[in-house]
């Protein structure tokens, strides 16, 4: 029993001073991480069937190996010390079981970890060799499983078009360049197309989040559009779910990786780092979080995480599930479920260094929109709503974070007001918007105005859009548009009987993106126009404009009770 402890500490002595030799100086003052432990246990393990089997390891072994190494990596794929260490061994033990028993998805896994190694850890002591070993694997490989074209791309990207011939990976760089030449049987390498160049671009200020009991959107600002992509995490032990987002060619100040403490019952904190020199990594550790939707928004370009609790089923009466009214037209969920209006969101579009439109004499949209938001608000709060208002002062307020404050308020509806503005001085009128995808050349030019994007952005917004119609209401907010379009004409026509009816209307406006309740976008007349100028700047006008807006929101509430 005696011989057998000697032995066993023999190996953790053994591991730790051929794999972690900065162990051992701080086993004396510091107790190792979860992460550190796990690795040691799998590097003990490894030696174990390398060194002191009486017989070579079975594959079952390896693969067991292997498990422990990735066990240890997933515990914490950000850890600076362990998480190189481990894709490293991941690489050799799978290459040891290819070497062995021939399986080809060890060979392929093999090279995976050695990528991942060498492209997420670039500047680690081990990269230089991942990168020696990788080539070995793929010049050797005979059967073309790997892609020798695809790593000597990346290889290039990564180490330069020139390395040292000293250099290993130098040497099996230009082994590979030679091996490209061979295939195209050209005198020269066939033309390799290679991975962007690292951007200037970087993140450019603190993570944002707004939250509620069943919601949280959080966003990271960056100065230039990045690639990203985003992982889960399953929970391990003390070790939370997580979600991780990677902006590629992305550089984060340290003053922005502070952590930033949530705990709304959906997510704990978040968590942001420089992963490697050309990737900045944003963790989100969960709680009890249902769905989640990852999209990215322009000018500026960010990055916005929307997180939605556990949705609690709702149960419909049957008998009037699917049943159509008198006119032969289905009720939406709200009608079905007899939901009333209580509190109405009014965002007042633009404000402070964002003044939207200017009309022809100087009017300002964000001055406009903001007086008569207040005017709908009065007159809302007569009728027995709640009235909340993005904004109630000449502030800017990104769009992302005007949909935040509806969706963590509980509103039941979103009204965003807006002026237009048009190339023709003649256009005027009153329209109405919801979220969908633009399809007339006027529905595009209102968003881009809005969105302040170009027409080749706005196209690229409606390819987004398209995936995130899927969970909005699209159906309620049509509906509500119609009803307060037609109401706030009618209301209009009253006291001002030239009013335009310009009709509802579709278009990717960013304010609607995410909202959770039906939601539209309003614009009450051109300030490009020089009579709807001037009627903007009237008081009677902007309250008849205010009381007709109110009478919309009401109208359509009473649809729902």
């Amino acid at each position: 029993m005696f011989n057998i402890q000697i032995f066993s500490f023999f190996i953790l002595c053994l591991t730790l001073f051929i794999l972690q030799p900065s162990a051992i100086c701080l086993a004396a003052t510091n107790a190792p991480d979860i992460t550190s432990k796990r690795y040691s246990q799998a590097a003990a393990h490894y030696h174990t069937i390398v060194g002191f089997k009486s017989k070579s390891p079975s594959r079952s072994d390896w693969l067991y190996s292997a498990s422990l190494f990735k066990k240890a990596y997933d515990s914490n794929p950000e850890h600076t010390t362990v998480a190189p260490k481990a894709l490293y061994m991941l690489g050799k033990v799978y290459n040891k079981s290819y070497q062995q028993h021939k399986q080809r998805q060890d060979l392929k896994k093999s090279a995976d970890f050695y990528e991942d190694l060498i492209f997420h850890f670039p500047n680690h002591e081990l990269a230089e060799s991942g990168m020696a070993s990788l080539g070995r694997l793929v010049l050797k490989n005979k059967e073309g499983i790997l892609n020798k074209e695809r790593l000597l791309a990346k290889a290039l990207t990564s180490y330069g078009t020139e390395p040292e011939a000293k250099n290993t990976a130098g040497f099996l760089l230009q082994r590979l360049k030679e091996h490209a030449k061979e295939r195209a049987g050209q005198e020269t390498a066939a033309p390799i197309t290679l991975l962007p160049t690292p951007s200037s671009a970087y993140v450019t200020g603190p993570i944002r989040f707004w939250s509620s009991d069943n919601y949280t959107r959080v966003v990271i600002e960056t100065s230039a559009p990045v690639r990203f992509k985003d992982h889960i995490l399953d929970a391990q032990d003390n070790t939370p779910r997580r979600l991780y987002v990677d902006l590629s060619d992305t550089r984060i100040p340290r003053t922005f990786q502070n952590p930033v403490i949530i705990q709304d019952g959906l997510l704990k904190r978040s968590r942001a780092a420089q992963f490697n020199p050309s990737t900045t990594r944003v963790v989100l550790d969960m709680e009890s979080v249902g769905r989640y939707k990852v999209f990215s928004l322009l000018e500026p370009f960010r990055v916005v995480i929307d997180v939605h609790g556990k949705e609690v089923k709702q149960l419909v009466p049957r008998q009037r599930k699917s049943r159509p009214n008198k006119t032969g037209r289905h009720y939406t969920l709200a009608e079905q479920l007899g939901l009333g209006v209580k509190t109405v969101i009014i965002d007042a579009g633009h404000g402070g260094k964002d003044p939207g439109a200017i009309g022809i004499s100087g009017l300002q949209e964000k001055d406009v929109v903001l007086r008569v938001a207040r005017k709908v608000r009065d007159e809302l709060r007569r009728k027995g709503y709640k009235v909340i208002l993005t904004r109630d002062s000449d502030k800017f307020i990104p769009l992302e974070e005007r949909t935040a404050i509806a969706n963590t308020k509980g509103g039941d509806l979103f009204v965003s007001i807006h002026a237009n503005s048009a190339p023709n001085r003649r256009a005027n009128g009153v329209e109405t918007y919801y979220l969908s995808l633009a399809t007339t050349p006027e529905e595009r030019a209102a968003a881009a105005l809005e969105n302040a994007v170009s027409s080749m952005q706005l196209s690229a917004l409606q390819d987004i859009l398209s995936d995130l119609m899927k969970n909005s209401k699209i159906n309620e907010s049509k509906k509500m548009a119609g009803v307060m379009q037609r109401t706030m004409v009618n209301d209009l026509r009253q006291s001002y009987p030239s009013t335009r009816n310009l009709g509802v209307k579709k278009a990717p406006f960013i304010v609607l993106i995410g909202a959770s309740m039906p939601s539209v976008l309003t614009e009450i007349g051109f300030v490009s126009n020089k009579t709807e100028e001037k009627r903007l700047r009237s008081n009677s006008y902007l309250t008849s404009l205010a009381h007709s807006i109110a009478q919309g929101v009401d109208a359509y509430s009473r649809t729902l009770r």
